[in-house]
C-alpha cells in the first residue's frame, strides 16, 4: 500500500522524539496505534461489505462458466462448418468469384450453331415435325 522503507520509519521516529519529547512519546505512539487499528478495521469492514454485496467470487465463477460454454459452442460451430464444407461439392459457392447460372450455359443446339458459324452457312430451312407435315399435307389435299 505505502512504500515506506526502514530509513523512512527511522526518520519519522527521530523527528517524533525531537518534536514530542521523550515524556509524551509513549502516549502518542499508543494513540497513533489506536487510530491505525481503527482505520484498518473500518477499511476491512467496507471491503468485506462490498465483496458480500457484489459477491465477486460468484461473478468470477459465472464468467468462467460462460467462457467455457462459449468455447464449447465455438468448437461445435467449427465442427458443423467443417461437416458442411465436406458435404458441399468443391465449387465457387462460398467464394467471391461470380458464379454462372444454368441460363448462361449454351444449349447443345446453340453450341452446334456457334461451331458451324465458322464453317460455311448451313441450310436455313426450318425442319418441321412429322405431325406438322401431316397437317400440311391434309390441308393441301382438301384444296383442289
Amino acid at each position: 500500500m505505502f512504500d515506506i522503507g526502514f530509513w523512512e520509519i527511522t526518520l519519522i521516529l527521530v523527528l517524533a522524539l525531537v518534536i514530542i519529547g521523550p515524556e509524551r512519546l509513549p502516549g502518542a505512539a499508543r494513540q497513533a496505534g489506536f487510530f491505525v487499528r481503527k482505520a484498518r478495521r473500518y477499511i476491512e469492514g467496507v471491503r468485506s461489505e462490498v465483496e458480500s454485496e457484489l459477491d465477486i467470487g460468484e461473478f468470477k465463477r459465472m464468467l468462467h462458466n460462460q467462457e467455457v460454454q462459449i468455447n464449447e459452442l465455438q468448437q461445435q460451430l467449427k465442427g458443423s462448418m467443417d461437416e458442411v464444407k465436406a458435404d458441399l461439392p468443391t465449387s465457387d459457392f462460398l467464394t467471391d468469384v461470380p458464379a454462372h447460372s444454368f441460363h448462361d450455359e449454351k444449349k447443345p443446339e446453340q453450341a452446334d450453331e456457334s461451331s458451324s458459324e465458322d464453317k460455311e452457312p448451313a441450310d436455313t430451312e426450318k425442319t418441321t415435325a412429322p405431325d406438322e407435315m401431316q397437317a400440311s399435307s391434309t390441308v393441301s389435299k382438301e384444296k383442289p
